[in-house]
């Protein structure tokens, strides 16, 4: 949206025409995302609970809230960083009315992909410049990968060790210790 922003600055786009089509993008990727959790609610929940921890009183806790809260936690999350883009799966898996989602999604990014878009036009001409200012960010944000995947593989490698460690027992003799001195 800000690269959008941009080309209004530069006369190419309307403001409006650039709100209008990213809100129409975000609302479809946000459907994309509310059919998964509501279609595959049966799938999480039989086949994969276990592996994300999710048991039947949590979605049974997620419904409530979006029965109660769910208006305003889909318009407030789409005006959020991050999260944004998130809330619909839950939303969906919370069998969240679809009109509903429909109708609070555009309310709430619409103001999100208009600030983008004007921030874009504003920073025109001094895009490039803009930029560079804020280029340690994509260090900060590889690093952060980086160390994710790190952290994910040595959970990984260390649940593999664990059941090993269990079958052998902490009494389990090494082949050295079996071996009589003097015969070694």
């Amino acid at each position: 949206m800000l690269f959008a922003g941009f080309a209004v600055s530069q006369g190419r786009f309307s403001l409006f025409a650039i709100t209008a089509i990213g809100v129409l993008g975000n609302l479809v990727g946000s459907w994309i995302a509310y059919g998964v959790g509501y279609f595959g609610r049966i799938e999480l929940v039989e086949r994969h609970a276990h592996k994300l921890h999710i048991k039947p009183s949590h979605l049974a806790s997620a419904d409530r809230w979006f029965a109660r809260y769910g208006e305003a936690t889909v318009f407030f999350t789409r005006i959020m960083p991050i999260i944004r883009t998130f809330i619909s799966l839950p939303a969906g898996v919370a069998r969240m009315p679809f009109i509903r989602f429909t109708v609070f999604t555009l309310l709430g990014c619409i103001p999100w992909v208009l600030l983008l878009g004007f921030i874009g036009d504003q920073v025109g001409h001094n895009w490039t410049h803009w930029r560079h200012g804020f280029s340690y960010l994509d260090y900060v944000m590889a690093a952060v990968i980086v160390g994710g995947i790190a952290y994910w593989i040595a959970r990984r490698i260390k649940a593999r060790r664990a059941p090993q460690a269990q079958v052998l027992g902490p009494e389990a003799e090494t082949e050295s210790q079996r071996i009589p001195a003097g015969r070694g």
